[in-house]
């Protein structure tokens, strides 16, 4: 019994170990602009890639002035795979500001996934400082996805799977002391 209960323990615990550790639903890998990015004009298409294939149910783009808070337009995005794209309205060009991207898409695992990138319109601001302002974000956003390495998930799993490890050694060790005692 216990020889059983041992083995059952010590497969739960390589199994926890071996499991892949996913997100919940697809995210924001890349796009043009990318978030955070500064450039000189409004884009003519907005585009978004994902981590995983979007699928072609319920999926919405909203463009909006961050300082105002107006919608300058929304709609159904083109999907192409993981790459998810509006068109512009020839009737906007908001000139010069900070922008969010929202979106709602329908992620590979079937879940509905909101969230929002930003960009900035430079346009009369000098050149050379909104690139220095880009490159100070992206080295922040690297700083922020290297402390993914501090997931709460991980060391959860990582203590699970010493703590099986140490169960199967006790056991071993106990039966060892049973075994020489009689």
């Amino acid at each position: 019994m216990l020889r059983n209960l041992t083995a059952a323990a010590a497969t739960a615990g390589l199994l926890v170990l071996a499991a892949p550790v996913s997100p919940a639903h697809d995210l924001v890998i890349g796009g043009n602009p990318d978030n955070g990015d500064v450039v000189d004009e409004f884009p003519e298409v907005i585009e978004l890639e994902f981590s995983g294939y979007v699928k072609l149910d319920f999926n919405t783009f909203a463009i909006s002035d961050i300082n105002s808070g107006e919608i300058l337009f929304s709609g159904p995005p083109s999907i192409d795979g993981r790459m998810v794209s509006i068109e512009v309205p020839a009737d906007v060009n908001p000139g010069p500001g900070d922008y969010r991207i929202g979106f709602q898409i329908t992620s590979s695992d079937g879940h509905s996934t909101r969230g929002m990138t930003t960009f900035t319109v430079a346009g009369e601001r000098d050149a050379a400082s909104a690139a220095a302002e880009s490159t100070t974000d992206a080295a922040s956003e690297v700083s922020e996805n290297t402390g993914m390495l501090r997931n709460p998930l991980t060391w959860i799993l990582a203590g699970v799977g010493i703590l099986a490890i140490l169960g199967v050694i006790v056991m071993v060790i106990a039966r060892g002391q049973k075994n020489t005692q009689e």
